[in-house]
Protein backbone atom coordinates (compact mmCIF):
# COMPACT_ATOMS: atom_id res chain seq x y z
CA UNK A 1 0.00 0.00 0.00
CA UNK A 2 1.35 3.34 -1.01
CA UNK A 3 0.24 6.72 0.19
CA UNK A 4 1.27 10.52 0.05
CA UNK A 5 1.65 12.87 3.32
CA UNK A 6 2.80 16.59 2.83
CA UNK A 7 4.46 16.95 6.54
CA UNK A 8 6.80 19.71 5.20
CA UNK A 9 9.99 17.80 5.26
CA UNK A 10 11.27 15.02 2.87
CA UNK A 11 11.56 11.79 5.22
CA UNK A 12 11.74 8.16 4.92
CA UNK A 13 9.19 6.65 7.09
CA UNK A 14 7.96 2.94 7.65
CA UNK A 15 4.31 1.87 8.43
CA UNK A 16 5.15 0.63 12.30
CA UNK A 17 1.62 0.80 13.89
CA UNK A 18 -1.96 0.04 12.86
CA UNK A 19 -5.13 1.22 15.22
CA UNK A 20 -7.96 -0.72 14.97
CA UNK A 21 -11.32 0.26 16.33
CA UNK A 22 -14.19 -1.90 17.55
CA UNK A 23 -17.99 -0.92 18.22
CA UNK A 24 -21.11 -2.64 18.93
CA UNK A 25 -23.49 -3.27 16.77
CA UNK A 26 -25.82 -4.90 18.87
CA UNK A 27 -27.78 -1.38 20.87
CA UNK A 28 -30.06 -4.04 23.00
CA UNK A 29 -26.93 -5.14 24.84
CA UNK A 30 -27.41 -4.50 28.42
CA UNK A 31 -25.20 -3.39 30.06
CA UNK A 32 -23.76 -1.59 26.90
CA UNK A 33 -20.35 -2.38 25.64
CA UNK A 34 -18.23 0.82 24.59
CA UNK A 35 -16.32 1.08 21.57
CA UNK A 36 -12.38 0.45 22.00
CA UNK A 37 -8.81 0.17 20.10
CA UNK A 38 -6.63 -1.70 19.78
CA UNK A 39 -2.82 -1.47 18.85
CA UNK A 40 -1.21 -3.92 16.36
CA UNK A 41 2.43 -3.98 15.17
CA UNK A 42 2.85 -4.12 11.62
CA UNK A 43 5.36 -6.95 10.66
CA UNK A 44 6.44 -7.45 6.87
CA UNK A 45 8.15 -10.31 5.53
CA UNK A 46 8.40 -12.04 1.82
CA UNK A 47 4.12 -12.64 2.20
CA UNK A 48 3.93 -8.56 2.70
CA UNK A 49 2.57 -6.79 5.63
CA UNK A 50 0.26 -8.43 8.16
CA UNK A 51 -0.25 -7.22 11.73
CA UNK A 52 0.22 -8.74 14.98
CA UNK A 53 -1.66 -9.77 18.09
CA UNK A 54 -3.68 -6.91 19.16
CA UNK A 55 -3.08 -5.17 22.47
CA UNK A 56 -5.95 -2.81 24.00
CA UNK A 57 -5.15 0.41 23.64
CA UNK A 58 -5.51 2.26 27.29
CA UNK A 59 -5.94 5.82 28.44
CA UNK A 60 -2.44 6.48 28.97
CA UNK A 61 -1.12 5.09 25.83
CA UNK A 62 -3.65 6.86 23.67
CA UNK A 63 -2.04 10.07 25.48
CA UNK A 64 0.99 8.96 25.10
CA UNK A 65 0.14 8.86 21.23
CA UNK A 66 -1.05 12.31 20.97
CA UNK A 67 1.64 13.43 22.88
CA UNK A 68 4.21 12.07 19.83
CA UNK A 69 1.69 13.71 17.42
CA UNK A 70 1.43 16.70 18.79
CA UNK A 71 2.75 19.64 16.75
CA UNK A 72 5.37 21.75 18.14
CA UNK A 73 5.13 25.63 18.63
CA UNK A 74 8.73 27.19 17.33
CA UNK A 75 9.86 28.45 19.97
CA UNK A 76 9.70 32.32 19.76
CA UNK A 77 9.52 35.78 22.01
CA UNK A 78 6.24 36.63 22.68
CA UNK A 79 5.76 40.56 22.08
CA UNK A 80 3.64 41.97 24.92
CA UNK A 81 0.40 42.44 21.69
CA UNK A 82 0.35 38.56 22.02
CA UNK A 83 -2.57 37.06 24.24
CA UNK A 84 -2.78 33.25 23.12
CA UNK A 85 -0.69 31.01 21.45
CA UNK A 86 -1.24 27.68 20.14
CA UNK A 87 0.02 25.40 17.90
CA UNK A 88 -2.75 26.46 15.33
CA UNK A 89 -4.01 29.55 17.02
CA UNK A 90 -2.42 33.12 17.48
CA UNK A 91 -4.54 35.81 19.53
CA UNK A 92 -3.61 39.60 19.40
CA UNK A 93 -4.71 42.80 20.02
CA UNK A 94 -4.22 45.88 18.57
CA UNK A 95 -4.21 49.14 19.82
CA UNK A 96 -6.35 52.09 18.66
CA UNK A 97 -5.14 53.03 14.89
CA UNK A 98 -6.03 55.02 11.79
CA UNK A 99 -6.63 53.31 8.71
CA UNK A 100 -7.17 53.12 5.08
CA UNK A 101 -9.96 51.62 4.44
CA UNK A 102 -11.84 50.00 1.01
CA UNK A 103 -15.01 49.81 0.22
CA UNK A 104 -16.81 48.45 -3.14
CA UNK A 105 -17.84 50.61 -5.46
CA UNK A 106 -19.00 48.42 -7.89
CA UNK A 107 -22.91 49.03 -7.62
CA UNK A 108 -22.21 53.21 -8.22
CA UNK A 109 -23.60 53.72 -5.04
CA UNK A 110 -21.98 57.66 -4.32
CA UNK A 111 -21.40 57.00 -0.47
CA UNK A 112 -19.54 54.22 -0.70
CA UNK A 113 -16.95 55.56 -3.42
CA UNK A 114 -17.02 59.18 -1.41
CA UNK A 115 -15.82 56.68 1.58
CA UNK A 116 -13.60 54.50 -0.53
CA UNK A 117 -9.85 54.79 0.29
CA UNK A 118 -9.96 57.41 2.95
CA UNK A 119 -8.08 56.99 6.21
CA UNK A 120 -10.49 56.18 9.53
CA UNK A 121 -9.83 55.97 13.07
CA UNK A 122 -10.07 53.01 14.45
CA UNK A 123 -11.11 51.19 17.63
CA UNK A 124 -8.90 49.14 19.65
CA UNK A 125 -9.21 45.32 18.17
CA UNK A 126 -8.92 41.67 19.01
CA UNK A 127 -7.64 39.48 16.55
CA UNK A 128 -7.62 35.66 16.40
CA UNK A 129 -6.14 33.55 13.57
CA UNK A 130 -6.54 29.80 12.86
CA UNK A 131 -5.39 27.83 9.91
CA UNK A 132 -7.07 29.81 7.06
CA UNK A 133 -9.82 31.68 9.44
CA UNK A 134 -9.44 35.19 10.98
CA UNK A 135 -12.13 36.39 13.68
CA UNK A 136 -11.95 40.23 15.36
CA UNK A 137 -13.91 41.71 17.84
CA UNK A 138 -13.70 45.43 19.06
CA UNK A 139 -12.46 46.79 22.99
CA UNK A 140 -14.16 49.96 24.47
CA UNK A 141 -10.60 50.46 26.29
CA UNK A 142 -7.37 51.30 24.86
CA UNK A 143 -4.94 48.64 26.34
CA UNK A 144 -4.44 44.48 26.61
CA UNK A 145 -7.32 43.18 27.38
CA UNK A 146 -7.80 40.40 30.24
CA UNK A 147 -9.69 37.39 30.05
CA UNK A 148 -12.82 38.57 31.06
CA UNK A 149 -12.44 41.96 29.66
CA UNK A 150 -15.99 42.16 28.12
CA UNK A 151 -15.74 42.67 23.63
CA UNK A 152 -17.72 44.23 21.19
CA UNK A 153 -18.31 43.53 17.63
CA UNK A 154 -16.06 45.03 14.99
CA UNK A 155 -17.42 47.85 12.89
CA UNK A 156 -16.97 46.27 9.54
CA UNK A 157 -18.77 44.81 6.97
CA UNK A 158 -17.65 41.03 5.58
CA UNK A 159 -18.06 40.17 9.51
CA UNK A 160 -20.32 37.97 11.17
CA UNK A 161 -22.33 38.00 14.65
CA UNK A 162 -19.42 35.52 15.87
CA UNK A 163 -16.93 37.55 15.03
CA UNK A 164 -15.65 35.67 11.90
CA UNK A 165 -14.43 37.28 8.91
CA UNK A 166 -15.24 36.39 5.27
CA UNK A 167 -11.56 36.73 3.73
CA UNK A 168 -13.07 37.19 0.39
CA UNK A 169 -10.03 39.13 -1.16
CA UNK A 170 -7.83 38.83 1.81
CA UNK A 171 -4.05 37.67 1.35
CA UNK A 172 -3.85 34.47 3.85
CA UNK A 173 -0.59 34.55 5.45
CA UNK A 174 0.74 31.16 5.26
CA UNK A 175 2.85 31.37 8.07
CA UNK A 176 1.24 31.28 11.57
CA UNK A 177 4.33 32.40 13.47
CA UNK A 178 3.62 35.42 15.66
CA UNK A 179 5.94 37.31 13.39
CA UNK A 180 2.96 37.21 10.79
CA UNK A 181 0.37 39.05 12.94
CA UNK A 182 1.17 42.93 11.19
CA UNK A 183 0.52 40.67 7.62
CA UNK A 184 -2.83 39.43 8.95
CA UNK A 185 -3.77 43.55 9.97
CA UNK A 186 -2.52 44.18 7.04
CA UNK A 187 -4.31 42.16 4.83
CA UNK A 188 -7.58 43.07 6.63
CA UNK A 189 -7.51 46.27 6.10
CA UNK A 190 -5.97 45.96 2.35
CA UNK A 191 -9.07 44.20 1.25
CA UNK A 192 -12.52 45.57 0.38
CA UNK A 193 -15.21 45.74 2.59
CA UNK A 194 -18.33 44.58 0.46
CA UNK A 195 -21.26 43.43 2.26
CA UNK A 196 -23.01 43.63 5.55
CA UNK A 197 -23.12 39.94 5.83
CA UNK A 198 -26.84 39.54 7.16
CA UNK A 199 -25.79 41.36 10.64
CA UNK A 200 -28.78 43.99 11.99
CA UNK A 201 -26.65 45.90 13.92
CA UNK A 202 -22.59 46.31 13.63
CA UNK A 203 -22.44 49.26 15.59
CA UNK A 204 -24.81 51.97 17.39
CA UNK A 205 -24.82 54.85 16.06
CA UNK A 206 -27.92 56.73 14.27
CA UNK A 207 -27.98 55.42 10.67
CA UNK A 208 -25.64 52.35 10.44
CA UNK A 209 -22.55 51.87 9.61
CA UNK A 210 -22.17 53.90 6.70
CA UNK A 211 -23.38 56.46 8.23
CA UNK A 212 -20.65 56.44 10.84
CA UNK A 213 -18.08 56.19 8.55
CA UNK A 214 -18.95 59.20 6.91
CA UNK A 215 -18.73 60.84 10.17
CA UNK A 216 -15.55 60.06 11.51
CA UNK A 217 -13.30 61.06 8.37
CA UNK A 218 -12.10 64.24 10.23
CA UNK A 219 -11.76 62.76 13.63
CA UNK A 220 -8.38 61.47 15.27
CA UNK A 221 -10.05 58.67 17.37
CA UNK A 222 -12.70 56.23 17.31
CA UNK A 223 -15.65 57.48 19.45
CA UNK A 224 -16.27 53.85 22.07
CA UNK A 225 -19.79 54.74 22.54
CA UNK A 226 -20.27 53.59 18.84
CA UNK A 227 -18.74 50.18 19.22
CA UNK A 228 -22.18 47.32 20.02
CA UNK A 229 -21.55 45.44 22.89
CA UNK A 230 -21.58 41.12 22.37
CA UNK A 231 -22.22 39.16 25.39
CA UNK A 232 -18.55 37.33 24.65
CA UNK A 233 -15.66 37.98 26.84
CA UNK A 234 -12.13 37.55 25.43
CA UNK A 235 -11.89 33.94 27.40
CA UNK A 236 -14.96 32.82 25.53
CA UNK A 237 -13.54 34.58 22.30
CA UNK A 238 -10.60 32.11 22.57
CA UNK A 239 -12.38 29.00 23.60
CA UNK A 240 -15.26 29.76 20.38
CA UNK A 241 -13.95 27.20 17.33
CA UNK A 242 -17.24 28.14 15.15
CA UNK A 243 -15.89 29.16 11.83
CA UNK A 244 -19.27 29.31 10.23
CA UNK A 245 -20.94 32.16 8.07
CA UNK A 246 -24.03 33.08 11.00
CA UNK A 247 -25.94 35.11 12.36
CA UNK A 248 -27.92 35.58 15.78
CA UNK A 249 -31.33 34.20 14.98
Amino acid sequence: MNTSVNIGASRRHRLQQALLIYGTTDHNVYPPRQPFVTTHTVIQDTAGFRLSAGKLLTIDGLMALMRQLEQKVPREVLPERVLVRTADTIVWWMPASRQTLFFSDRGGDPALQALNGKQYPQPTLVFKASGKHLWVRALKVNQRPSADSHLFAAPYWNTYDNGVVCTGSMEIPRDKSVAQIDEWEQSFFRSEFTHAAGVERHVRFPGGLVAMWQTLKERRTFPARYLAPTKQTLRQFVEDDDVSYRNRP
